[in-house]
């Protein structure tokens, strides 16, 4: 406990105070995200805030010294430099996605040959690949009002807490504790009107960060009610969206602002009411996966959930056109 409490609040007064060091360097060095005519902002706001975090979990992966520390730290750092790579000049989304396979690929094939799997588990991890590249882009596409993206990290973390807890595991999350206060140090500076943002090297980097802590959540056995329950908002936001730009024939890989969560604001909420709506999406989420005993009942409410809050930003929508 000394050594998470260590941890803690290095963790966090190293985000707090850095951002802000950070966020000036960021303006003298001209990196701003622009606002366009799909920005749900209209200020130009420093982008790249999410390497105060990456450094901030690198140090702490170091300190904790877990069994996967090299290949995680390596993967870490070669999808955050391509994502940096994107945020100053925009990278073909085809090739990005390609050495995004290629990093992730890294990782667990790092662990194959270091003995972690059995030789018939290659198609496990092939899976997990597909996976992993598809949730991280997930986090990449939903980073797009102030505060959503720690606000999901925050919630899924501590929802893969609970279920540690829930299941008796003989593993502490620890890390996943810290993450927690890592995202919540930096939402201060995120939280609407958001000061600094953090680019697409921090939505990536947080979006393997939580699609790792899920995995390890996995194959503690009994808990893939959590797994899928967690990001299920975050899923079927996306899913819904990329499914409805197919049939009207645009192309899904393009930038746009056709989330649900985004037609929300642009009927008028603001920014904090819709993450705000998020979060208490996440909470009662997580109030089912602790409550229900029975997975697949958890799995349908966390569903009906999430899609009563798409139907409920929807509504909004529809009443403001």
């Amino acid at each position: 406990m000394e050594k998470l409490l260590i941890a803690s609040i290095f963790c966090f007064l190293f985000i707090f105070f850095g951002t802000n060091y950070l966020k000036k360097y960021l303006e003298k060095k001209n990196f701003f995200d622009i606002p366009n005519a799909r920005s749900s902002h209209t200020k130009s706001i420093p982008k790249g805030g999410g390497w105060i975090i990456i450094f901030c979990i690198v140090g702490i992966i170091l300190f904790f010294d877990p069994y996967d520390k090299n290949p995680a730290i390596i993967t870490i750092l070669m999808l955050s430099i391509l994502s940096w790579i994107d945020d100053i000049k925009i990278i073909n989304p085809f090739i990005r996605l390609l050495f995004q396979v290629l990093f992730i690929s890294f990782y667990f094939f790092f662990l194959y040959f270091s003995g972690f799997y059995q030789e018939n588990n290659i198609h496990h991890i092939i899976f997990a690949i597909v996976l992993f590249s598809w949730f991280i882009n997930i986090f990449n596409f939903m980073d797009g009002v102030d505060g959503i993206t720690p606000s999901m990290s925050i919630t899924i973390l501590l929802g893969i807490t609970f279920a540690y807890l829930t299941n008796k595991s003989s593993y502490f999350p620890a890390f996943e504790i810290v993450s927690i206060i890592a995202c919540l140090s930096f939402l201060y500076w995120n939280w609407s009107p958001a000061k600094i943002f953090l680019g697409d090297v921090g939505s990536i980097f947080l979006g393997f960060l939580c699609a790792l802590s899920l995995y390890w959540l996995y194959l503690e056995g009994q808990t893939w009610h959590w797994v899928l329950s967690l990001p299920m908002y975050y899923i079927l936001d996306t899913s819904l969206t990329l499914i409805k730009r197919l049939f009207e024939k645009k192309k899904i890989w393009q930038a746009h602002n056709e989330h649900f969560y985004q037609k929300a604001v642009q009927s008028g909420m603001s920014h904090s009411e819709v993450v705000k709506s998020i979060i208490i999406l996440q909470i009662l989420v997580i109030i089912t996966c602790y409550f229900v005993k029975n997975p697949y009942l958890v799995v349908s409410l966390a569903f009906l959930e999430s899609i009563g809050l798409i139907i409920y930003f929807s509504s909004k929508y529809k009443k403001s056109t």
